[in-house]
């Protein structure tokens, strides 16, 4: 069985004199227990709720121009807790309009073959244009020299095919004063400016824009930095106009997060008051009953304890007790008894999520009655865009299970980890008016063998990470309402045929000559130069020994890139799971087709499989960017490293001579440490 502190070749064990064991993960509660559940509408996009950002179309002709802000403000996301957070985020400001800043503001529906242009402000400054603070603890350990300003910023498209200069990786942050990384490219911009260019030469499909400036990603994504990228084509269009998709459709952006009591934050070193987000502060150690294990060094520096100030506070994975959807907490939607669209992003840090959505307990209509599924899900796309054919899920109960000998998942429903996205058709159209159903969640965290002090099941109040949001079917407003529904359970495969025979069949990579057949990659778990558990990305090639001693495959980020491909190349990736998790890789510029997974010998290593690839979900059978690996497991992948073309030269990366981008773990805990490698494109 794969430990939760992963694979290490078992000769190097019996030499170092200890023993692996699994790793705790204690619980994160802190938020307040009154929260009531389902009082609150589930804002929609509009002004009150997300904003949606309006191009200018004249600036640049034939492309939509925006310019977005990086600011501060304030919002309440349930009204008990005990005052508003404040967070980072971004706000709409093109042609001078006023920053309306709310939680996961200036959504850009964007058309394909149409090009954005936009101009990001980093506007993290006080009224006398001091640097702002961060509202969440900093850990100085994760920076190059600790010195980067805590108010910088790096803006990725999530999912767009993107020249490198503009796909805001970890190196192209950017600071209010002028300061950058090494990899910022923005020749005439302002000092507090980046300019950003995506061609949009995809499909229709949901991608996203969130930071990812370097040392700092975890943070400025939890403290609400991110916001939704529409993508949408003619092909979309018209399948809306003939019926056969209702619209573009609602944005349901699940994530997990912790708040601060009225009594304040309990850590030493913490950050923010009464309501604000909660994020740990203390890297505390399992000898002293705290959450993690450390390495086996028998000196633990001082510096990393109950005592100290946030000098480390990167955990390796960190799972919060609320569950907001759309920046709401435990949000409700009325819903007419017909056919609606869901656009479904996990956005969390590192929780899993096993949708299924349930009709509620009679008499209870803030339980879900898992015995009793609701309407079935009809998923139509994933991040990749649409499936090649619909897939049917939530037709009869499927609760997490996982295989006994390999902790791994083999029973589950709608599987979302860390960044996937799901396109969905549900029918509302024969539930009866008046139902209440929950939507609802039972994966465990850390995934996949979990540990139940971070699930949490509270009946009418918080903490709650099970019951999501809840569904009110209404009277419908016309009786036009029902005439285009899928119709019940027994029809829904004339559904699928008609819409199997609408959407454009994902072209598989076939008939390429690959350049070559295997490329063989790892993901490890280690140590830290602090003694700090860690995940990390390498080779099948030994690359020394860790900071115990201990045989490693593994290389940090900044690193000499091992993955250099050249433009038009074709490749199957081989990637090894040595660790205890499953881990979201997520892959810049590229989407990868899933060939299949099997389990390798973890114990020799011999990295070949030892069984026949198993093929892969069926709704991983389109194009994806985002891919659960497994423990224990080999996941297979076909890549294409194609470029985007665009109207101008793209110099090459000064730090790699290519076209630089990143491919790492969505998990973003992971991803910062240090589980993200370069990726370089040469010409």
């Amino acid at each position: 069985m794969i430990t939760r502190r992963g694979f290490v070749k078992a000769g190097a064990f019996a030499a170092a004199g200890w023993a692996l064991v699994r790793r705790k993960a204690f619980a994160f509660l802190q938020s307040p227990t009154n929260l009531r559940k389902f009082i609150q509408p589930l804002p929609g996009l509009g002004p009150t709720g997300i904003p949606v950002a309006v191009p200018n179309t004249t600036t640049y002709p034939g492309s939509d121009y925006y310019r977005i802000r990086v600011g501060a403000y304030t919002q309440q996301l349930h009204p008990d807790l005990p005052g508003p957070a404040h967070f980072w985020g971004y706000a709409d400001v093109t042609d001078g309009k006023a920053p309306n800043h709310r939680y996961l503001g200036g959504v850009i529906v964007a058309q394909k073959d149409r090009p954005v242009r936009i101009t990001v402000v980093n506007d993290l400054v006080d009224g006398t244009g001091r640097p702002l603070t961060h509202p969440l603890p900093v850990d100085t350990t994760q920076l190059n020299s600790g010195e980067e300003a805590e108010n910088r910023v790096a803006v990725h498209l999530h999912g767009g095919f993107v020249p490198w200069t503009s796909d805001g990786g970890p190196f192209a942050w950017f600071a209010p004063d002028g300061s950058h990384g090494p990899s910022f490219m923005n020749p005439g911009a302002a000092p507090n400016e980046a300019e950003h260019y995506y061609p949009n030469q995809q499909g229709a499909k949901l991608e996203w824009y969130h930071d990812h400036a370097h040392g700092i990603t975890r943070l400025n994504a939890y403290v609400g930095i991110a916001s939704g990228y529409v993508l949408t084509d003619d092909y979309e269009q018209e399948l809306i106009r003939i019926g056969v998709l209702p619209d573009i459709g609602i944005p349901l952006v699940i994530q997990d997060k912790s708040f601060i009591p009225a009594s304040g934050n309990p850590e030493p070193g913490g950050r923010g008051g009464p309501g604000d987000l909660w994020y740990p502060s203390v890297y505390e150690k399992a000898a002293q009953g705290g959450r993690w294990d450390y390495g086996p060094d028998a000196d633990i520096p001082a510096e990393i304890g109950h005592t100290t100030l946030p000098l480390a506070s990167c955990v390796p994975e960190y799972f919060s007790d609320t569950v907001v959807v759309n920046g709401a907490v435990y949000p409700y939607l009325e819903v007419e008894p017909k056919r609606y669209r869901f656009r479904v992003l996990n956005g969390s840090q590192a929780r899993f999520y096993n949708l299924q959505l349930c009709y509620a307990v009679a008499d209870s209509p803030t339980v879900a009655d898992i015995s009793r599924v609701g309407p079935t899900f009809l998923q139509i796309g994933t991040e990749g865009g649409f499936l090649p054919a619909p897939v049917v899920l939530n037709d009869r109960p499927r609760t997490f299970v996982v295989d006994p000998e390999t902790d791994n998942p083999v029973g589950y429903n709608l599987l979302l980890a860390p960044a996937e996205r799901a396109d969905l058709l549900i029918d509302f159209s024969h539930v009866p008016v008046g139902s209440m159903l929950i939507l609802y969640n039972d994966a465990p965290a850390p995934f996949p063998s979990g540990d139940p002090l971070n699930d949490y099941a509270t009946v009418g109040t918080s903490p709650d990470t099970r019951s999501i949001m809840q569904f009110r079917v209404v009277a419908p407003t016309s009786g036009a309402a029902r005439a285009r529904s899928i119709g019940p359970r027994e029809s829904l495969a004339r559904a699928m045929v008609t819409l199997t025979r609408a959407l454009s069949p994902v072209q598989p990579i076939r008939g390429h000559r690959l350049s070559r057949w295997t490329r063989d990659l790892t993901l490890n778990e280690d140590f830290d130069d602090w003694g700090r558990l860690i995940q990390r990305i390498g080779t099948t090639t030994q690359n020394g020994e860790n900071n115990q001693g201990l045989p490693t495959w593994a290389r940090n980020y900044a690193d000499d890139a091992t993955e250099t491909v050249h433009a038009g190349d074709h490749e199957i990736w081989r990637i090894f799971n040595l660790t205890g998790d499953t881990h979201p890789i997520h892959f810049h510029l590229f989407n990868v087709q899933v060939l299949g997974r099997a389990r390798f010998d973890t114990s020799t290593p011999e990295f070949e499989p030892i069984e026949p690839l198993r093929p892969p979900d069926p709704n991983e059978l389109g194009w994806k960017e985002t891919v659960r690996m497994n423990p224990g497991e080999v996941t297979v992948v076909a890549v294409t490293f194609d470029l985007p073309t665009v109207p101008f030269a793209v110099p090459p990366s000064p730090r790699t001579g290519g076209h630089e981008y990143v491919w790492h773990c969505h998990i973003l805990e992971h991803e910062e440490h240090d589980m993200m490698r370069p990726l370089v494109v040469m010409p």
